[in-house]
């Protein structure tokens, strides 16, 4: 097979051979070096082949962020084979969903998760294993035997899973060269070296999570690895172990400004921290910039293509001094992006209309797994359309306008409101319902519920409980308005626009 410079393991490889003994992975308990790192993944690979998982197997990995966790992704992509990591907040219901969907013939879980996985053994033909002592395992045989080489760079590497508006999620299949050209993206613009020491506050199963630990490994900067965001102490592994590069949400930063340590110190010697998956209030951002002596950039995007627009550390700077009305945008294009507002019809609008965000990149997605119709509807002639709306100001900075599919982004993570709704109808006594997003200073946004009841017998615990038997916490109403009907309009469709209306008014009279 021909060498391919473009691939995961050929960056891997070459990142062992350039900083060999540096430190490559970091955690307040150990440290793998580049080297060291390369030979764990060749040799996990190598117990993946002798478990039978061949070129195109899905392996699924349901763990919290570990050097375990890295080490399968990427053992998966030596093979050929398809990475699926899949959120560790979801109900095993939602899990089996996308288990059987993926068509995985291996989950490797963390220790927490074995025995909730175990009714869902099943399904897969080579079982659950769990991953530290399979990973250990082939450490203890003698990793590196086998070297991996640079292969396979268009070839399918992960099925990352979106939240669909179906009410099913979707599986976002993205390539290996992928990827590659994301990291790449963010190296240049981020300026990475291999002085950074990077720590994504993004967990591995998200694509910003993918992204980073790819792009420390590329550059050959040192990657931060904690289990999960914990805010005292993530922020004191972040000091003590000489963090350059946070990744974060709005949601991590408002909690920063509530720690009775906030101030300049608290930050220790980060340089650069990057916020996005969410919408960012400028009030809260002025503040952290008040307290925080290094830069700030926001990074747009989503799974199926990132990044699609980034805003600066200059575009922070003029924001302060003199252009205010920046910090309310999402930036501009980065290298390598085409960027057009379209109409319904696919063309582009004027300057300052709104339109739907599209870009062609060379990084977006290869499609959704086993869904066709959507990826058509998606990928249209090499531009990503998204379904967010937004405008382009006279500067040429993006400006957000809405969500095409009513989508809420609550402290980072995507929420479709039609999933809500459709567990909802399932519940006696719902006549009718719908899901939307209210403003929350802390999490962005907040899943509401508004319901109309049969017999107005229902209450609000009882609809949040049965939600949280099938959906994860994060995707469950945290509040539930009761109404005699919900506002329609011509069409028979709910009114959205008027139902929050209707719930603003009051709250600002």
């Amino acid at each position: 097979m021909i060498y391919d410079g473009d691939s995961i393991m050929a960056a891997l490889r070459s990142s062992a051979l350039r900083f060999g003994e540096k430190a490559c992975l970091v955690t307040p308990d150990r440290t793998v070096s580049f080297a060291a790192f390369y030979d764990l993944v060749c040799g996990t690979a190598e117990h993946l082949r002798a478990t039978g998982i061949a070129r195109g197997d899905r392996v699924a990995i349901l763990d919290i962020d570990s050097i375990e966790h890295l080490v399968a992704l990427y053992a998966a992509a030596a093979l050929e084979a398809i990475a699926v990591p899949l959120n560790y907040r979801q109900r095993p219901v939602e899990i089996e969903y996308q288990l059987g969907n993926s068509g995985a013939r291996l989950l490797l879980a963390g220790d927490r998760y074995l025995a909730p996985m175990q009714p869902l053994a099943p399904m897969l033909e080579f079982g659950i294993e769990p991953i530290r002592p399979f990973v250990a395992a082939a450490e203890t045989r003698g990793a590196g035997a086998v070297r991996f080489l640079g292969t396979g760079s268009r070839s399918p590497f992960l099925i990352c899973y979106t939240s669909g508006t179906t009410g099913r999620p979707k599986g976002a299949v993205l390539e290996q060269r992928t990827l590659w050209l994301r990291s790449l993206k963010y190296n240049l613009e981020f300026g990475f070296t291999p002085e950074d020491r990077l720590h994504c506050g993004f967990p591995m199963f998200h694509i910003g999570g993918l992204v980073y630990s790819l792009a420390a490994v590329m550059r050959g900067a040192s990657l931060l690895i904690l289990p999960q965001f914990q805010l005292e102490p993530t922020m004191a592994a972040v000091r003590d172990l000489g963090a350059t590069f946070l990744a974060t949400v709005p949601t991590m930063l408002s909690l920063m400004t509530q720690s009775p340590d906030f101030g300049p110190d608290y930050f220790g010697r980060l340089r650069l921290i990057m916020y996005g998956g969410a919408p960012m209030n400028p009030t809260l951002l002025r503040t952290i910039m008040s307290a925080y002596r290094g830069e700030m950039v926001q990074s747009f995007g989503s799974t199926e293509d990132l990044p699609q627009t980034l805003l600066m550390p200059a575009d922070h700077r003029a924001a302060l001094a003199s252009a205010p009305e920046r910090l309310s945008s999402i930036g501009r294009p980065p290298f390598g992006v085409e960027f057009a507002i379209l109409d319904g019809a696919g063309r582009p609008v004027p300057q300052g209309t709104v339109g739907e965000i599209a870009t062609r990149s060379g990084t977006n997605m290869a499609g959704y797994w086993q869904l066709p119709e959507e990826t058509a509807r998606t990928l249209k002639d090499g531009w990503m359309l998204g379904g967010d709306l937004g405008y382009v100001d006279a500067d040429g900075f993006v400006h957000l306008a809405g969500r095409k599919k009513d989508m809420i982004i609550r402290g980072g993570e995507n929420i479709y409101p039609i999933e809500v709704e459709n567990l909802l109808a399932l519940l006696p006594g719902v006549a009718d319902c719908a899901v939307i997003g209210l403003p929350d200073a802390h999490w962005g946004e907040i899943v509401v519920a508004v319901v109309v009841s049969r017999d107005r017998t229902l209450d609000a615990a009882t609809v949040i409980a049965h939600c949280r038997q099938s959906l994860a916490s994060y995707r469950c109403p945290e509040k539930v308005l009761f109404r005699d009907e919900l506002p329609r309009n011509s069409l028979g469709k709910t009114d959205r626009q008027a139902l929050l209306r209707s719930i603003a008014e009051p709250a600002a009279g």
